[in-house]
């Protein structure tokens, strides 16, 4: 399903304006007379949040009609799906002139978005390469195993690894970089040297230098010296990638690439994450704690009378977690609906028509497909995109973990529930001289066949909106009434047992 990037990733901008000496080396043409330059971070790992900034960084290029767009570069990488549409959005950048500055790393996914910009800056001291493609499992951001080279059916890790090698090869063929050196960078299965022929230098692999001394004769090919040897992944620093051709020349500071650039004349805009970006990067980080977090928060408040911190807690961070999903252009309208009706359904359930099932159902139902759709780019894998096939079944496997240990975080709660004092502190008490807590023998202690005969009185533990707890003859029971309210500290008398609960009405007298 198509997701659309929010509005709200675009209400702030941090700008800032600099002006400096116009003196040019290796111009850009015409970006003296342009309306400047905008600035965009490429820092940390690849997010949703930076996609949406890089997105607004370009739509306000063309806005104030820059002619160039720097991406300062320092980042070890992220998934390929998002490295992908990244990319995609810099080659989407119509009428302006892209520029990468690598000025710490540019590793991994990293180095594909550096090669895939027109121009290409390293601050002395970086670095790029080392983008073998791996499989990291992770949980909450946090890697839950040693990455391991991508690999499973072989005929699929070779398609897909023959699709990146080619895919590095012509971003840098495109702007005039060494494609052995960007393959690489990727694969780690050739042997990489550099050759002469007539004068000419080049930057070959194995299968490459074959077709050459076949082509002009061994004695016309001069082997230089070897770059990178089989088992090796490429990773070079700013000089080796000068002396390469792999870059186009170092800069020290952002001031001295714009004056070789030849814009050090024009405006300087860096766009820099705004708050609602922020918060964005920030729920993607922490999603599932929130998720869980807000699930266990409104169970407790189901189990507890009344409306009070625990359904206020469960709102905002469930309401934190959406509102994060739907800034960083994951969840739409209807996956926040969703959600929303499953809650409402499993409501009507609890408390309007307990023990139909079919409220439930349906509210589960809409819950977690509401859930999976706020967590994923589409419903369902693709098995023709095979990195987003792989991406999706990580998430779904985040989520299913999260999802059962908020389930484990539910039962512990209900078990331990009256020996919580945080919690045991929010039930009623019974107004007649104690408290029903007390009165009450703990749930562990219960004897699990124990069901009270029917018109056996008692005294409600908590609210019965139909549901709640009762206490008959010392023990605590699970109770609905027959829809009507009763308050706690009311006595109750038992209507009829059924297989988990008893059901109740008010003590009126007599029956």
């Amino acid at each position: 399903m198509a997701k659309a990037l929010p509005i709200l990733a675009s209400l702030v901008a941090a700008i800032s304006v600099a002006v400096a000496s116009p003196d040019a080396a290796s111009p850009i043409q015409g970006a003296a007379q342009s309306g400047g330059t905008v600035v965009v971070p490429i820092h940390g790992p690849l997010s949703e949040p930076m996609l949406a900034l890089t997105i607004r960084a370009i739509r306000r290029a063309h806005e104030v009609g820059a002619s160039a767009i720097v991406f300062e570069i320092d980042t070890e990488g992220g998934e390929i799906e998002l490295m992908d549409r990244l990319i995609d959005e810099i080659e989407r950048a119509e009428d302006l002139k892209t520029v990468a500055f690598v000025t710490q790393k540019a590793a991994s996914a990293g180095a594909a978005i550096a090669i895939s910009c027109e121009r290409l800056y390293m601050k002395p001291g970086s670095n790029i390469g080392s983008a073998l493609v791996l499989n990291v499992p992770q949980l909450f951001g946090v890697p839950i195993q040693v990455p391991e080279v991508v690999g499973g059916d072989p005929d699929i890790a070779k398609k897909m690894l023959g699709h990146y090698r080619a895919h590095f090869r012509a971003k840098a063929q495109a702007h005039r970089r060494p494609g052995a050196l960007a393959e690489a960078m990727v694969y780690a299965e050739s042997d990489v040297c550099e050759i002469e022929i007539d004068g000419v230098r080049f930057f070959v692999d194995e299968d490459e230098l074959r077709h050459r001394i076949a082509q002009n004769g061994e004695a016309a090919v001069r082997k230089l010296r070897d770059v990178c040897h089989k088992g090796d992944v490429l990773n070079l620093t700013a000089q080796e990638a000068l002396e390469t051709g792999m870059n186009d020349g170092l800069a020290t500071s952002r001031q001295d690439l714009l004056e070789q650039l030849g814009l050090s004349g024009a405006p300087v805009m860096e766009v820099t994450p705004s708050w609602s970006e922020k918060l964005a990067d920030f729920t993607q980080s922490f999603g599932l704690l929130l998720l869980i977090g807000g699930l266990v928060a409104v169970f407790v408040e189901i189990k507890v009378p009344g409306f009070g911190l625990p359904g206020i807690l469960g709102t905002l961070l469930l309401g934190l977690y959406l509102f994060g999903k739907y800034l960083a252009g994951l969840a739409e309208v209807t996956e926040i609906l969703l959600i929303v009706a499953g809650f409402a359904l499993i409501a009507v359930e609890v408390f309007v028509m307990p023990g139909t099932l079919v409220s439930g159902i349906l509210g589960v139902v809409a819950l977690l497909s509401g859930i999976v759709l706020a967590s994923q780019q589409t419903f369902l894998p693709q098995p023709d995109r095979p990195f987003a096939e792989a991406a999706w079944w990580s998430n779904a496997r985040t989520l299913s973990i999260g999802l059962v240990a908020g389930v484990v975080a539910m039962l512990a709660v209900a078990h331990y529930f009256p020996n919580l004092p945080f919690l045991n502190r929010a039930v009623l008490r019974t107004g007649t001289g104690g408290s029903a807590a007390t009165a009450a023998r703990p749930l562990d202690a219960m004897d699990a066949s124990y069901r009270p005969a029917s018109g056996a009185r008692g005294v409600a533990r908590t609210v019965l909106r139909p549901a709640g707890k009762v206490v008959v003859d010392g023990r605590e029971l699970d109770a609905v009434t027959e829809g009507m309210h009763v308050d706690g500290g009311q006595r109750i008398v038992v209507v009829r047992v059924e297989a988990a609960h008893v059901v109740v009405r008010p003590d009126d007298g007599p029956a």
